[in-house]
């Protein structure tokens, strides 16, 4: 049975104020209690999301899906961290959303998650992938040399190169999206950087 201001009693309850300024400690742990609930399944409203880039091709020869899962098993296949592997698999998440600025989508779903390099390539992946194509477009194709020096260069320019731009073969045998799950899962059940962390690295919530 769940005793008073227990999770289970507080997930019952909505907090009264109509303004922040009129809150009390009482509706805000109810409000943790709701976001603790919430957060816990971020993984599946991630993998939700991703799922509706299929059909969506784009001219290209293989849907958007598809690339991201061919990108991920290119990844996965070439013994790449699980870290690096889900960040391949969500690094156009945002295509959908996103149409002038698609990276920026994923990175702010894996920034709470993900080291600081993998952040940086995800973000610059777009920047980066320009060196296979800008020219044709009337664009400078070289722009990624803005950044020689970085200490994720070479990780990105990788990660463009041999996993990114090589993903949109109709004929590879890329992986089940079902197969990337657990990663994901993991991945994004402990964030590693929030505003809402708490000194003892937990988040607000999680003591209830």
């Amino acid at each position: 049975m769940d005793t008073p201001n227990s999770s289970g009693d507080l997930l019952e309850q909505s907090a009264t104020f109509g303004a922040m300024t009129e809150g009390t400690a009482m509706d805000w742990k109810i409000i943790a209690a709701h976001n603790q609930q919430l957060a816990a399944d971020v993984a599946t409203r991630v993998i939700d999301h991703l799922k509706l880039l299929e059909g969506d091709h784009g001219g290209f020869a293989v849907d958007r899906l598809e690339h991201s899962l061919q990108t991920a098993t290119r990844a996965y296949r070439a013994n790449k961290s699980d870290e690096y592997v889900v960040c391949a698999l969500l690094h156009d998440i945002g295509d959908t959303l996103g149409s002038y600025n698609h990276p920026d989508i994923a990175v702010a779903i894996l920034k709470p998650f993900v080291s600081e390099e993998h952040l940086w390539m995800v973000e610059k992946h777009g920047i980066f992938q320009g060196y296979n194509f800008f020219h044709y477009l009337g664009l400078d194709r070289n722009m990624r040399d803005q950044f020689q020096g970085h200490p994720a260069y070479d990780l990105t320019v990788e990660f463009c190169q041999e996993f990114d731009q090589t993903a949109f073969d109709p004929k590879y045998d890329s992986m089940p999206l079902s197969d990337f799950v657990p990663a994901v899962e993991a991945l994004l059940a402990e964030p590693k950087n929030s505003i809402y962390l708490k000194d003892d690295g937990r988040m607000p919530g999680g003591d209830l």
